[in-house]
């Protein structure tokens, strides 16, 4: 797949289920700040973003946390 057409998929988890985006770098960093707020809300765990089975999360979410 082209480096331009990328598609990475989001998952985390919520008491309702498993949840999960798969789309451009531009749609999952559109919802990463949405996510990481349930997250520091304690209404999400285990987030993470995946590159096919490569582990990107630190890529959408590292700017969001707090230094």
């Amino acid at each position: 797949m082209s480096t331009w057409n990328r598609q990475y998929t989001l998952r985390w988890t919520t008491a309702a289920g498993d949840q999960q985006i798969t789309g451009s770098s531009r749609a999952i960093h559109k919802a990463a700040p949405r996510i990481n707020q349930a997250g520091d809300q304690e209404t999400a765990w285990d987030i993470a973003v995946y590159d096919g089975d490569t582990d990107v999360t630190g890529r959408f979410f590292n700017h969001l946390d707090p230094a």
